[in-house]
């Protein structure tokens, strides 16, 4: 795997933001000895069933939902036992960061994350990085002396903050402020996401809100697809939508950057 030169001449100029998803976080996850819920099995483990009209129909693949499944748990037990279940699953507690988030924090000025956990923290605590932090919808700095990070969906250290089910993204949309920084900053940079697979929810749901806040279609953008096996045709649709697309896990990816930035 080679990174596109595009991308590498913007890391070296400082003008490359990073997306960056949470099979970063199951790299950590596993790396430590830890077992990592993947999308399907959160959803299912907070409850998420498929619809009953498509129950026992064959070739009907439906994505399990953890949106849906958050939803439901919150409906039967409450906000906070959601989140607290929600921490147990996913939080991290005591998992050391990896490569991928140093490089996160030396490489890239502007690192946007759905991760829930605190391992970019964590890793700037250890590293020495002075990075700012921000919630969901809170306008970009515009004179930061070092990386920005931006937890899209919130983060553990801040529950409130949490972004989970469908009705938490509705309540929580974009200030002005946020959208006009946004869209300032995609023309400005190349965005490079890493620690996705576009054939999963959390990917579908970022690239809704990334256009949202843009207000259109993205500029092109590079995805490095985390392994694993892909139909074509979503491959494909991805493509269709000006994505370019390579497969990398983030642990690949970063050690990419890494080797092919001097210095």
């Amino acid at each position: 795997m080679s990174l596109p030169v595009e991308v590498l001449e913007a890391v070296r100029l400082r003008r490359c933001a990073l997306v960056l998803g949470t099979h970063a976080s199951r790299e950590a996850a596993r790396a430590a000895g830890r077992e990592w819920h993947g999308a399907a099995d959160l959803a299912r483990r907070l409850g998420w069933e498929p619809p009953r009209r498509l129950a026992g129909q064959r070739g009907r693949h439906v994505v399990p939902s953890v949106e849906e499944g958050a939803a439901a748990f919150e409906a039967a037990h409450g906000r906070d036992a959601l989140l607290r279940h929600l921490r147990g699953l996913t939080g991290l507690e005591g998992v050391a960061p990896t490569a991928v988030h140093r490089t996160a924090l030396t490489r890239f000025p502007m690192i946007l994350t759905t991760a829930w956990d605190g391992l970019l923290e964590r890793c700037a605590l250890q590293e020495g990085i002075a990075a700012t932090f921000l919630p969901r919808g809170r306008p970009l700095p515009e004179d930061a002396s070092g990386p920005v990070v931006v937890h899209l969906c919130g983060s553990f250290s801040d529950p409130a903050s949490l972004v989970v089910t469908a009705a938490d993204h509705a309540a929580t949309p974009p200030s002005a402020e946020a959208r006009r920084a946004f869209r300032a900053l995609a023309r400005s940079h190349v965005l490079l996401f890493a620690g996705y697979r576009p054939d999963e929810e959390e990917f579908d749901r970022l690239w809704e809100d990334l256009t949202d806040l843009y207000g259109g279609e993205l500029p092109r953008c590079h995805l490095a697809v985390a392994q694993g096996r892909m139909d074509d045709y979503l491959w494909q649709k991805w493509v269709w939508r000006g994505l370019l697309l390579f497969t990398a896990d983030p642990l690949e990816c970063m050690a990419e950057v890494e080797a092919g930035i001097p210095g």
